[in-house]
């Protein structure tokens, strides 16, 4: 689980993507008290998310113990 939100801040979207409902909250506050409008807000279940790599985009695992369990070590 994963939560996702996007904030507008300074001409820029800023991505903030957390595991823990806490920190997702505190980084959403700082940004919205700098002036930040929150775009959208989601709540993910997958244990996997995409990353991009040098122009080229790829399945990520977003902890290293999801990793681990993922390709077969712990």
């Amino acid at each position: 689980m994963f939560l996702g939100s996007h904030i507008w801040l300074h001409n820029q979207i800023h991505v903030v993507i957390s595991e823990s409902a806490e920190t997702h909250e505190r980084a959403i506050s700082e940004l919205k008290a700098q002036g930040g409008i929150c775009l959208s807000d989601q709540l993910q279940q997958n244990t996997l998310g995409s990353v991009i790599v040098n122009g080229k985009r790829s399945v990520w695992p977003l902890t290293k113990s999801k990793g681990g369990e993922l390709d077969g070590r712990n």
